[in-house]
């Protein structure tokens, strides 16, 4: 299987270069300039590999990252700096980097560090969440109830990741609007017929109540038991 890579930096030249040159050895590359791009694609797209640089517009993506590697996402990352910080390298690796790569660097060097990753098994790469009769494959976006796969959305997995993370926390559906990424405009009532068309999904499935509605505020996983 070809590999899927998300290149992230905000300099074009370098991100051309890095692109163009994993995609000459044939790896699949998709590409980002922003920290919110960058999010963006990681959470709706199954890559086996990130390279992130550290510093793009919009933040550090060291703190990008650690918030992936809470949700659950454990995709090997790789991350391009200019510093030589040993303080800098050190944050990166605990906020859940994989390697570190200094510019200047070629693309054989480059080359060299994404095969090391990606020699890594599978099964260190798949973050995976059970909870009761379900399992979520979070680098997949796959929902299995049982051994049955319930197919679902982009924003139903969203929401459906979204509070499968936050057992028994409540969510407003102004929350779940800004992070499952439903347009302003669409309103409050956006959120409930989302949730009524998941409900419906995991139900018909056989997973039973799941997501709690609690009135005048918002909805919440109601947790049966889980395991990563």
């Amino acid at each position: 299987m070809t590999a899927r890579i998300l290149a992230a930096d905000d300099d074009a030249i370098l991100r051309d270069f890095i692109a163009q040159g994993l995609r000459e050895q044939g790896y699949v590359v998709a590409e980002a300039a922003t920290i919110a791009e960058t999010l963006l694609r990681a959470r709706e797209e199954p890559f086996h590999l990130w390279i992130f640089d550290r510093h793009m517009p919009g933040g550090d993506c060291a703190a990008a990252l650690r918030t992936l590697r809470a949700e659950g996402l454990a995709t090997p990352a790789l991350f391009l700096t200019a510093s030589r910080s040993l303080e800098q390298r050190v944050e990166g690796l605990e906020a859940g980097a994989d390697d570190y790569l200094t510019k200047p660097f070629s693309i054989v060097e480059l080359s060299a560090r994404v095969r090391a990753l990606l020699r890594r098994p599978q099964a260190m790469r798949e973050a995976v969440l059970r909870r009761g009769v379900m399992t979520l494959h979070f680098d997949a976006r796959r929902v299995f109830v049982g051994d049955a796969e319930c197919v679902v959305t982009a924003n139903e997995w969203r929401l459906l990741a979204l509070l499968a993370r936050r057992p028994n926390v409540v969510l407003t559906r102004g929350q779940i609007i800004t992070e499952v990424g439903i347009a302003e405009d669409a309103g409050e009532v956006a959120v409930d017929h989302l949730v009524s068309r998941l409900r419906l999904k995991l139900q018909e499935h056989g997973a039973g109540a799941v997501m709690k509605t609690v009135r005048g505020v918002g909805f919440a996983w109601e947790d049966t038991g889980s395991q990563m």
